[in-house]
């Protein structure tokens, strides 16, 4: 690949990393779509780091505020994703820890409330376990997801 080649590829995953924050995963697929060669894709991701277009705790951060915020996904299921993206287990770790537990137990309430809505009869055990499947494959940990099914039928007697 020639230097022009070089820049322009450059130039494009630097518009796409200042649109939106990217990771060195999405990065290189998308170099891997174009068919950029490796040499190439490795320095092209080594200069985005360099100039901080690609920060990898600035990306976790980000990702997990849409995926918590707007998605309601727990944090198994957002550690599943950046794991998935080859992000530091440490780093992933570090920022859910982050996560205010009141908050994190308000969105988990939410979705509760919000699948209890949708079920035309009373919560039996086959209705519980329904909720607690639909919980746990947003992510949230099983745990949590029998606490606040507990603390909620403790309310309603």
């Amino acid at each position: 690949m020639n230097k022009d080649e070089y820049n322009q590829y450059l130039q494009k995953m630097m518009a796409l990393c200042s649109n939106s924050e990217k990771c060195e995963y999405d990065i290189e697929q998308k170099l891997r779509k174009y068919n950029v060669p490796e040499d190439d894709r490795q320095k092209i991701l080594s200069d985005l780091q360099e100039h901080d277009f690609i920060n990898h705790t600035r990306y976790v951060e980000a990702f997990i505020n849409d995926k918590l915020n707007f998605n309601h996904w727990g944090k198994r299921k957002i550690a599943y994703a950046l794991h998935a993206k080859n992000i530091d287990e440490t780093l992933i770790q570090t920022k859910l820890d982050e996560i205010e537990p009141e908050y994190y137990e308000r969105i988990l309430e939410e979705e509760l409330e919000k699948k209890i809505s949708k079920i035309p009869y009373p919560v039996d055990k086959e209705g519980k376990a329904k909720i607690i499947r639909f919980l746990t494959q947003k992510g949230f940990e099983y745990g949590k997801v029998f606490d606040i099914l507990e603390k909620r039928a403790g309310k309603e007697e």
